[in-house]
């Protein structure tokens, strides 16, 4: 009997012949199910189904002879695929290691590659290109698309390599494909695809080198990917690799996974690759060679990271990545200007009324759910923010934010109006509150200021409704405001990218930005003439989230800047207000950051810029603070 053993392309599933061997049915039935005949595997891990198949075809040819199983091409294929990772997964490791090890690293580039390396960037590049398949997960603003495309340069004129494929946020494709020009000395060839365009990339080969894509649009082209990849040797980039993990891309990981060995190199880069713990490092490391577990079995390392963190595969995993810390950078030292302002005679009524009545509710709640008590308290800190910054934002119509994301991750999902308890006067004077808020005038001040001395800055707020102001406030100014509510693509509308592109190149002189719409992928500062474009940043109300306050200082203190820029930070800070507490555990926080960022040590890589879940020992230890800042002003 002839034993056959057979792929269905693009689907996860393997039709076995029927047999009458009892061993062979004995196996089959741990992992197949059998249906009209046939044997069917069904699994959604296509790295499970990978193994699955290797063994298969070893353990049919052992049981009945080779000439006895009929294998489909398609199975040979990957089977054979699978036995040649393994060998050069193997030397590239050893690689890995050699490279770790040396002192010196001159990377062997082409002509083609125009721009100079930093000193510090050198052995990331020879890295990636002797490992082949490899991850960098150096800080942010250290050149990782750089990085990755001196070690593309290198694949091009090998030969190896023909197209890009970058997979990544929406907020990434701009810089690929400005740093392709400063990398390359030309315009790049690139294709943003989206749309009815996305059911057609795979023929789009002949005419662009490069294709970006959002996470969402590769997991709905997932036939189109492997299409483009089997007709073009491709090099597959996954760009903030960290989003791995994001709760809303559950399905992202199988499919990176899944078309990994399609690609003729493949690349992770992410500055976060630990946003929540050491488990989060399997489905990146995995993508790179999916066929060789370089962690072991996803079940085994997720049980192992969960009780001991990177423990006994710190070795492999130092041989597959490189990381730039900030300390290697040499950037100039910024200057944190502290502006404390005090808050106007009506504003400072509301506030302290506000503040008083907290402390009060706060002493009185009591709830045996957890999660009701922190949304509770989540819910009165927003209110004392709103309060210290513009009493404009408590009233029910104003337009706020959405506090889970901007502030405290997605876990407990905070109502976009936190309830709002005060006097009937109190109310009143926040129902007419027509006054410009002190804050803002400090900030429209300052911008003024230093657009008058010939510099562009850039205002920070998380609240829609500040901007808005500060947009009337700085009218003449003309300012440019990028939030949540700006389009991230389109035809004919200015999408944040093109906006981006305005103060960096315009003569538009102030951005106004939330953090979160530019948390990522964005360099403010130097434009692509080379100019230095911002150097002076103003922080009009801040939150606790530390991760994304220090992520947005990344957008002007970066590589390429000028050693005699004077990057300075202005903090206001709303006196005898929540800010102070703010201002107070953010400097921690930094300082805690900073500290993590620059230690070598694989346990410290952990920062997330975007957090998916809150801390509670964070939450608790900002929440302390703010009840002992309250007890301190208004308690008995």
């Amino acid at each position: 009997m002839t034993h056959s053993i057979c792929i269905e392309q693009d689907a996860i599933v393997a039709r076995l012949g029927e047999t009458d061997n009892s061993l062979a049915k004995e196996s089959l039935e741990i992992d197949f199910e059998k249906v009209d005949g046939s044997y069917i595997y069904r699994n959604a891990d296509p790295v499970q189904f990978n193994e699955t198949l290797t063994w298969l075809v070893g353990f049919f040819q052992k049981q009945f002879g080779q000439d006895n199983v009929d294998v489909c091409e398609e199975a040979v294929k990957q089977t054979q695929s699978i036995s040649r990772d393994r060998d050069l997964f193997e030397k590239n490791v050893a690689h890995g290691r050699e490279i770790k090890e040396k002192t010196t690293h001159e990377p062997d580039l082409p002509a083609l590659f125009r721009r100079k390396l930093m000193d510090y960037q050198k052995m990331s590049v020879e890295h990636m290109i002797r490992v082949g398949n490899a991850a960098n997960f150096s800080v942010p603003g250290s050149g990782k698309t750089t990085i990755a495309y001196a070690a593309i340069s290198r694949w091009i004129e090998d030969g190896t390599v023909k197209k890009i494929i970058v997979i990544g946020p929406t907020a990434s494709f701009l810089p690929w494909e400005e740093e392709y020009e400063g990398c390359f000395g030309k315009k790049p060839r690139a294709k943003r695809i989206s749309g009815d365009i996305s059911s057609m990339f795979d023929e789009l080969g002949q005419s662009f080198d490069m294709l970006l894509m959002h996470f969402n649009t590769a997991m709905n082209r997932v036939g189109n990917l492997k299409k483009f990849m089997e007709q073009w040797d491709t090099a597959l980039i996954i760009d903030e690799s960290h989003y791995f993990k994001n709760p809303n891309l559950r399905k992202w990981g199988n499919t990176a996974i899944g078309i990994a060995p399609h690609a003729k190199r493949r690349i992770v880069l992410s500055g976060t690759p630990m946003p929540n713990n050491a488990k989060d490092l399997w489905t990146q490391i995995t993508f790179l060679w999916p066929h060789d577990f370089p962690l072991g079995k996803r079940e085994n390392y997720t049980g192992y990271a969960q009780r001991h963190g990177i423990g006994k595969h710190a070795d492999m995993l130092n041989a597959l990545f490189c990381r730039i810390k900030k300390s290697d950078l040499n950037l100039p030292t910024p200057e944190f200007i502290r502006e404390d302002v005090p808050l106007e005679p009506v504003q400072k009524r509301i506030y302290d009324s506000i503040a008083a009545k907290t402390l009060k509710e706060l002493g009185e709640m009591s709830m045996r759910d957890q999660s009701r008590l922190q949304k509770f308290r989540m819910a009165k800190m927003i209110r004392l923010l709103q309060a210290a910054s513009n009493p404009g934002l408590l009233t029910p119509s104003s337009p706020t934010l959405d506090i889970s994301e901007e502030m405290f991750g997605e876990a407990f999902g905070v109502p976009r109006s936190p309830l709002l308890s005060v006097d009937r006067s109190v109310m009143d004077e926040i129902d007419h509150y027509d006054k410009i808020p002190s804050k803002i005038v400090k900030v429209t001040k300052l911008a003024k200021g230093l657009v008058d001395r010939g510099n562009k800055v850039i205002i920070w707020s998380t609240f829609i409704h500040n901007m808005s102001v500060l947009k009337h406030t700085l009218g003449d100014l003309d300012p440019i405001v990028i939030n949540g509510t700006v389009p991230k693509e389109g035809e004919g509308i200015d999408t944040r990218d093109v906006l981006i592109n305005r103060f960096k190149n315009d003569s538009n002189m102030v951005l106004i930005a939330s953090p979160a719409s530019l948390a990522e992928s964005v360099s403010l500062h130097k434009n692509l003439r080379g100019d230095n474009v911002c150097s002076n940043a103003i922080y009009l109300d801040r939150n606790f989230n530390g991760a994304q306050y220090m992520q947005s200082m990344d957008r002007i203190h970066r590589i390429g800047m000028d050693e005699a820029t004077k990057i300075k930070y202005h903090l206001l800070v709303a006196q005898d207000t929540i800010d102070e507490v703010i201002q107070r555990r953010l400097f921690e926080k930094h300082k805690d950051m900073l500290t993590a960022l620059n230690d070598d040590m694989l346990t410290t890589l952990d920062m997330d810029p975007v957090p998916r879940r809150i801390d509670g020992r964070e939450f608790e230890r900002d929440y302390q603070e703010v009840v002992k800042h309250l007890e301190k002003i208004y308690g008995v």
